[in-house]
């Protein structure tokens, strides 16, 4: 996890350009990856939310308080965000899903035909975690997420969620087990 010195949160409310520049680079792919990971939505979506994300960041970096975790401050409104995005897009048509300009030639697309097996269990086995992720709660999908995709430590966890080390490890417990149930019994 990214640690972020107290210099660096003061030029932040401080609206510093260099501040907001070192943020950006710090946590531009995070957000990405965390998109990529729970949601199914077009990437030039994907770089919308992000990109609204540091606008509204900026206006709100005035208003952090230091008594805060700097880390859940951010996530709690790169989130707000995202769920604003979902409830003004519900209606996104089944045909646009996925559908994006592709400047490649076809010749690109093949694939060695020993290869296709192994990259067709994988797809499968991919597309079954992140079905069964939609499927368990909110604080579980982000404990999972934390833990496994950005390989953040318990100490990490507990500073983003301002809980306890021993709650962290209940519920990451609790989210594998949600997990695993609903690999083992799909819905």
């Amino acid at each position: 996890m990214f640690q972020f010195d107290q210099e660096l949160i003061r030029k932040l409310k401080q609206q510093d350009h260099s501040a907001f520049n070192t943020f950006y680079l710090k946590t531009v792919d995070m957000f990405s990856r965390y998109i990529e990971a729970n949601y199914f939505i077009t990437h030039q979506d994907a770089q919308d939310i992000i990109s609204d994300f540091y606008v509204k960041f900026r206006e709100w970096a005035k208003k952090y308080d230091e008594k805060q975790s700097f880390s859940g401050y951010f996530w709690t409104i790169f989130k707000n965000l995202l769920k604003d995005y979902f409830k003004k897009n519900q209606d996104i048509p089944f045909t646009n899903i996925g559908t994006e300009e592709q400047d490649t030639k076809f010749e690109e697309t093949l694939i060695e035909e020993e290869d296709i097996w192994d990259i067709l269990q994988r797809d499968f086995e991919f597309s079954k975690i992140q079905k069964a992720m939609k499927e368990i709660d909110d604080w579980s999908k982000d404990i999972i997420y934390w833990k496994f995709i950005e390989e953040k430590s318990n100490e990490e966890i507990e500073i983003l969620l301002w809980i306890s080390n021993d709650n962290v490890r209940q519920r990451l417990s609790r989210a594998i087990k949600q997990l695993k149930s609903r690999l083992e019994n799909p819905l």
